[in-house]
């Protein structure tokens, strides 16, 4: 019983000196009040959420565009082959 005692004694004197060398009110009040890093980082998330929503409404946009829209009148090979007649008709000229 005595040991148990003496050992919660040492324990109290020992948390006393030590929150008396060292200030834990200071270390509490930047643990767990907001200060300019945390609101830098809730400004962040909301400015990467707002952009977040406008790519997506973007992206909507060109999907729209994309269905809208009608396939290319040339495709490379057709553009190839006009090449190779207007160097032929150079020639001849």
């Amino acid at each position: 019983m005595i040991p148990v005692w003496v050992g919660k004694m040492v324990a109290k004197r020992v948390i006393k000196a030590i929150k008396h060398k060292i200030d834990l009110n200071k270390i509490d009040k930047y643990v767990n009040k907001p200060n300019e890093l945390d609101l830098q980082m809730k400004q962040a998330r909301k400015t990467i959420n707002k952009q977040g929503k406008y790519i997506e409404e973007l992206e909507k946009k060109v999907a729209i565009i994309e269905t809208d829209s009608h396939p290319p009148i040339f495709k490379t090979k057709d553009y190839k082959d006009i090449l190779k007649r207007l160097k032929k008709l150079e020639k001849e000229k």
